[in-house]
């Protein structure tokens, strides 16, 4: 029985080896009858890096919430949705109105364009403003998930894509259809999530890729420089020379400041407690070879608060401030050259050496006047009488300098200043290089000046300068401006007057008025009307700057020659809440060091805002009557 089942078992193997089994016969499958699912495509919103050119980047933090505290800080009934021509329903649904405006330059990638540059505004969603841009009859094109062009009347190229940050889509426009393929990606998946720190407006300027894409140029500035001093060549070999050294000097600064620069960063804030705005521009030197950086590195002078000589100054100031100094030797160089410079032309015009002299001597009261110092400057009321259908004559204004400055280099100022202008070859030089005649040209005089305090012997240069000579001076240039009625010439007086080891510089639309600011700075009366009774200048007490001042909306108006169609800017700023006197702070504050660095603040005070609105109808009469919206 063993016997054969192992028989049948050998059987059954050799019948496997030799052939395959047919398997048994299956029932057909019905085919199916379920569609196959689609997989959705999503967009991509990985995170992208900064391109290796970039150069700029900048935002705005909250648009809508600066624009509209601004206004309410000045009073106004409108805010910035209120006021943009496409404000509306529409638009409501696509903006995401108090998302970060976003921009961006980089340097182009294809070598075609030295740069480019985009800007990017917060979107609601990608459908939302698709149909938005539909309905304003854009071309609208898609190029991947939730990603479009959008073409048509602006000479920008634009898209639509999701982004991430603050809003889900953003709208990126940029200078040319390249520019926007290079920025699209970081400007809706890098720049919206970069940590650009807190401020309301941050725009940073790198220099490292402007460096890099520019190295070539900036090493071929002296290679510039020598066809400019071929330009400004005479053919005279001491003034030749002289101009030779100037340029290639300023040739060699601007690459050394092209070289220390690293970061320029503006950042800006608001205030909401004290109703103030902050902007501060800061510089960031990786060294300081250059001047530049080296006035910024120096630590010769300490900053500090404003001193009490400050706030000794008249109280009618509408613009002034103070200057601890710097090392005396970062500006001999420019002084040695302008010397030489005005010099050498002088000789080579023929000049005698007696007003060739005064040049030099004026020269150098300038630079040494830019040591320490505090300063004042105002505006003198108009006072005469305007008949019917005339113009009020242009405001006058005055200034007043206290300088630690050696009295033997700036008695003779006054006297040099008269004396020039008085030089008939020195005239003829000048009319014929500004292509008019004499009687075009400034003429002065001396005049002594008596008082408590002053110098003997002083004296005072009264400058009569002629109506026409802001159109002779832009006509050397090549700009003809429109031609005014003018009312014609205006005189001013100005003096030097040494005062132990300080020196007063002052200048004033009459000799009277001059003589009599001069006498109060030298007898100063604790009594008196001086800045010190200001209290809205009570901070620059508690400043620790190298450089600090404020200026002044009247300072503004009635120092300019827009001030002559402003018709009488006394009375309108008289109107005023604060009768344009609220402050415009500024400090100059500096890191010394191998990377120095210098911050430059500006604060504008809440009064400021709160005038500008009576302010709208005078500036806008002004600039109608002056032509400018024709």
């Amino acid at each position: 029985m063993g016997y054969r089942r192992l028989w049948a078992l050998a059987l059954v193997c050799t019948a496997c080896g030799a052939g395959e089994a047919t398997p048994p016969a299956q029932a057909p499958v019905a085919p199916a009858t379920t569609k196959p699912v689609l997989v959705a495509e999503t967009p991509d919103l990985s995170p992208v890096p900064a391109p290796a050119g970039l150069f700029v980047l900048g935002r705005v933090s909250r648009p809508t919430t600066l624009t509209d505290t601004v206004a309410r800080w000045a009073g106004l009934p409108v805010g910035l949705r209120q006021v943009l021509p496409l404000a509306g329903k529409d638009l409501d649904a696509a903006i995401a109105w108090d998302a970060p405006i976003e921009l961006a330059a980089a340097v182009a990638s294809n070598g075609h364009r030295a740069a480019h540059g985009a800007v990017s505004l917060g979107l609601t969603g990608t459908d939302a403003a698709v149909n938005l841009a539909r309905q304003q009859g854009y071309e609208v094109k898609r190029i991947a998930p939730e990603t479009y062009l959008v073409g048509g009347a602006s000479p920008l190229a634009c898209a639509i894509a999701p982004a991430l940050g603050p809003s889900p889509a953003r709208l990126v426009c940029a200078d040319r259809q390249s520019g926007l393929e290079d920025l699209l990606p970081y400007m809706a998946r890098g720049l919206p999530t970069a940590a650009l720190g807190q401020k309301d407006l941050t725009i940073e300027f790198r220099m490292e890729p402007l460096r890099q894409r520019f190295a070539a140029e900036i090493g071929s500035a002296r290679l510039f420089a020598g066809f400019v001093v071929r330009e400004l060549a005479l053919d005279s070999p001491r003034f030749d020379r002289a101009v030779s050294d100037a340029v290639y000097a300023i040739a060699d600064e601007l690459v050394a400041v092209s070289g220390d620069l690293d970061v320029v960063r503006l950042e800006g804030g608001l205030d909401e407690p004290k109703h103030e705005a902050t902007l501060d521009l800061g510089l960031t030197f990786r060294d300081h070879k250059s001047w530049l950086a080296s006035v910024v590195a120096d630590n010769t002078h300490p900053p500090g608060p404003a001193p009490e000589s400050f706030f000794a100054l008249p109280d009618d100031a509408d613009e002034g401030g103070y200057s601890k100094g710097r090392d005396p030797h970062l500006v001999e160089g420019l002084r040695r050259s302008a010397i030489e410079l005005a010099d050498a032309y002088l000789e080579y015009e023929k000049v005698g050496k007696a007003t060739r002299d005064r040049a030099g001597r004026l020269i150098q009261a300038y630079a040494v006047l830019d040591g320490a110092y505090v300063h004042a400057e105002g505006t003198t009321a108009t006072t005469t009488k305007v008949a019917a259908g005339k113009k009020a004559p242009p405001p006058s204004g005055w200034m007043l300098m206290r300088a630690s400055a050696s009295p033997a280099v700036l008695k003779t100022a006054s006297a040099d200043l008269a004396g020039m202008l008085s030089d008939k070859d020195f005239r003829a030089v000048l009319a014929r290089r500004l292509k008019t005649d004499e009687k075009s040209l400034p003429t002065a005089r001396t005049v002594p000046i008596k008082g408590p305090g002053i110098w003997p012997g002083s004296v005072a240069a009264v400058v009569k300068v002629p109506a026409g000579i802001a159109q002779v001076l832009t006509g050397v240039i090549g700009w003809k401006g429109q031609k005014r009625d003018e009312e014609g010439p205006v005189e001013v007086a100005i003096a030097v007057v040494p005062n132990g080891p300080d020196a007063l510089f002052a200048y004033a639309p009459t000799v009277k008025e001059l003589t009599a600011r001069l006498v109060q700075a030298l007898n100063p009366n604790p009594k008196g009307e001086t800045l010190a009774t200001r209290t809205e200048l009570e901070r620059m007490r508690h400043m620790n700057a190298g450089y600090a001042g404020f200026l002044t909306l009247s300072h503004l108006l009635t120092s300019s020659s827009f001030s002559r169609r402003l018709g009488n800017p006394e009375a309108a700023l008289a109107a005023l809440p604060h009768h344009g006197q609220a402050p415009i702070f500024f400090e100059l504050q500096t890191e010394p060091g191998a990377a120095p660095r210098a911050l430059i603040r500006t604060t504008v005070t809440g009064g400021v805002f709160e005038d500008l609105p009576g302010l709208v109808p005078l500036l806008a009469t002004a600039i109608a009557s002056s032509g400018a919206l024709r």
